[in-house]
């Protein structure tokens, strides 16, 4: 994949939300699979020298400024969301319900000389007090989350005028959404991630505004065209991806942004 370029089954670094009654299994399933998929301290080491890919480097811009404040990085994974952070001078604190992805991250932390806080456990409303922090990121976290659970949570950890940024796979493009549902891991077309994620939709967006307050969405580089030559091409070819990277930002440049597959979901809590 592109974003922070994971190996296949990695498109996000899981999460650290409590479930609820109905979503125990499938927390266990991710907590299952995400240990399975830790990827290698070099990896993870080289990913974070190569700095952060357009979206993610839009996420952390609509944190700014990151100097002093407190973030919670919630999904942290193997931790380089987490690092890019904290080299901006956040106070980071990073959870995830992987204990193996946060021993990686913690190995990446002092690999690249950062100090950050991670924990290995489920986030709930007791794991913080409230007003803990001034802002809150993931990447590829909300929507494999249960947003009627963690939005009020976010919701009481952050102070007044708090902000959220998170890189996510969305659902709001009909053709990606009905090629994710009949194509992918068919044929020659790769799937990506764990079973029990789901892009982000309109009902979700709702959601989070109900519960924290306005949403936006930014970009920092198309995700339509190119994710044709992730799953289907696999970058095989140089030409394609160059000529689909093209086209892509050309359909961003007339306004048709909300195509892309991978946005940066922004919200804002009330003062």
């Amino acid at each position: 994949m592109h974003a922070l370029r994971y190996f296949p089954g990695m498109e996000a670094p899981n999460n650290g939300v409590a479930p609820s009654d109905g979503a125990v299994g499938a927390a266990a399933r991710e907590r299952e699979f995400w240990d399975e998929h830790v990827p290698e301290l070099d990896y993870v080491v080289g990913e974070y020298r190569a700095g952060p890919d357009p979206n993610t480097a839009a996420m952390l811009d609509a944190l700014e400024p990151l100097a002093g404040k407190r973030v919670l990085d919630f999904a942290c994974g193997a931790g380089i969301t987490a690092c890019f952070l904290a080299a901006r001078g956040a106070s980071v604190t990073g959870i995830d319900i992987s204990p193996a992805s946060i021993q990686r991250a913690r190995e990446l932390a002092t690999a690249v000389g950062v100090d950050v806080d991670f924990i290995a456990g489920e986030l709930t409303a007791d794991s913080f007090a409230p007003e803990s922090f001034d802002a809150v990121a993931g990447h590829y976290a909300l929507h494999h989350v249960d947003l009627t659970v963690i939005a009020p949570i976010f919701r009481e950890l952050l102070i007044p005028g708090g902000r959220g940024a998170f890189v996510e796979t969305m659902g709001l493009n009909p053709l990606l959404s009905l090629s994710r549902r009949f194509l992918t891991g068919r044929g020659a077309v790769a799937s990506y991630g764990s079973d029990d994620e789901r892009p982000i939709d309109r009902a979700d967006l709702n959601v989070i505004e109900m519960e924290i307050g306005p949403v936006e969405l930014e970009l920092g580089e198309m995700r339509f065209l190119r994710i044709f030559d992730r799953n289907v091409l696999r970058y095989r070819h140089p030409a394609a991806t160059r000529m689909l990277g093209r086209a892509d930002d050309a359909l961003a440049r007339v306004g048709l942004d909300r195509l892309s597959y991978h946005q940066v979901v922004v919200f804002t809590a009330p003062r």
